[in-house]
């Protein structure tokens, strides 16, 4: 049996420079779009252990 993915599996990235961040790192995004809410665009990405660890040394990185 196929595993479906869910809303879970993704990362949606509303700030620019975070996405450019991952995009130094090596991580691209599945697509770009704009919010249907709100208008705001935003990233979306896989949610893999490669950009759980980009993401942690970012926030270590915005935390100093």
């Amino acid at each position: 049996m196929e595993q479906q993915l869910t809303s879970n599996d993704f990362f949606f990235c509303y700030t620019r420079i975070l996405s450019e961040y991952l995009k130094e790192n090596g991580i691209f995004y599945l697509l770009k779009a704009k919010s249907i809410r709100d208008g705001n665009t935003f990233t979306l990405y896989l949610k893999t252990d490669e950009l759980q660890k980009v993401l942690k040394e970012y926030n270590f990185r915005v935390a100093k």
